[in-house]
């Protein structure tokens, strides 16, 4: 079967992602990347033209999966504690993935497509939480005097500062306890006694809970 352009790249953001996460991203250059997949420097640099731009595709690819998924969740969700559970699930898991290591080499090295990561929270993000505030209200499962707009974007600073490693150095702190409680505080913060009480039965679900609580 003939390789297309399109489907080398593919595979060339794909290996450079997994090498990423193992290795780290100043570690690995263009040359290891090639050698790694059997082709040569030219062929490479036709199909991404720099380590900047690799990163950057890496990037985008992640936003259009990270948006992909959650939206797969709130269509999925039974209710607005549920779809908080299942985002909680789904965001564990990415970060679980990355060392913060490699999340520091990024902001140093390559701070647009960094910027580009913390523009899905401030704009993506805080409409998922908004609408599912709003819904949770609507369910009776959240504090209907709260200020949604503020408690939103409340939830987009938390959830932009879990991987400051100066604020949570990662020898004193894991990326999923410190999410983990993020939900908790969240969660803790805006439901009524009937909204506690469904968060309490998702995170008893081994489904819902072995990647958050462990």
């Amino acid at each position: 079967m003939k390789i297309t352009h399109m489907s080398l790249s593919s595979d060339i953001l794909l290996r450079a992602k997994d090498l990423f996460i193992k290795c780290g991203v100043k570690s690995v250059t263009m040359d290891d990347l090639a050698k790694g997949m059997g082709i040569s420097k030219k062929t490479l640099y036709e199909c991404i033209p720099s380590k900047a731009h690799l990163i950057d595709q890496i990037f985008h690819n992640h936003i259009k999966g990270e948006k992909k998924a959650i939206t797969q969740i709130q269509h999925e969700a039974h209710d607005a504690v549920e779809e908080m559970v299942m985002i909680a699930r789904y965001v564990t898991h990415m970060i679980s993935m990355v060392s913060p290591a490699v999340v520091f080499e990024i902001k140093k090295y390559y701070f647009d497509s960094w910027n580009k990561l913390q523009k899905l929270n401030s704009e993506f993000v805080f409409h998922v939480i908004k609408s599912n505030l709003v819904n949770g209200i609507e369910q009776g499962l959240y504090r209907p005097e709260m200020d949604v707009e503020v408690i939103a974007r409340h939830y987009v600073v938390l959830s932009t500062k879990i991987m400051d490693n100066e604020l949570y150095p990662a020898s004193a702190f894991s990326l999923d306890k410190i999410f983990k409680e993020t939900i908790n505080y969240h969660l803790r913060g805006i439901t009524t006694p009937k909204g506690w009480e469904m968060y309490q039965k998702y995170q008893s679900k081994t489904n819902l809970s072995e990647s958050i609580y462990k």
